[in-house]
């Protein structure tokens, strides 16, 4: 998969998770910095 493949997969994934009306606020923050480490944005 390609960087830009890549970004495009994660803004989408990012993007349905931050924008629910299901998940709690915390499930939510939770899963933003569950996807960053695996993004690697932490590094």
């Amino acid at each position: 998969m390609s960087p830009s493949e890549q970004d495009k997969a994660y803004s989408a994934f990012y993007d349905s998770v931050r924008h629910n009306d299901i998940l709690e606020p915390t499930t939510t923050v939770m899963i933003h910095l569950a996807a960053a480490i695996a993004f690697g944005c932490g590094s």
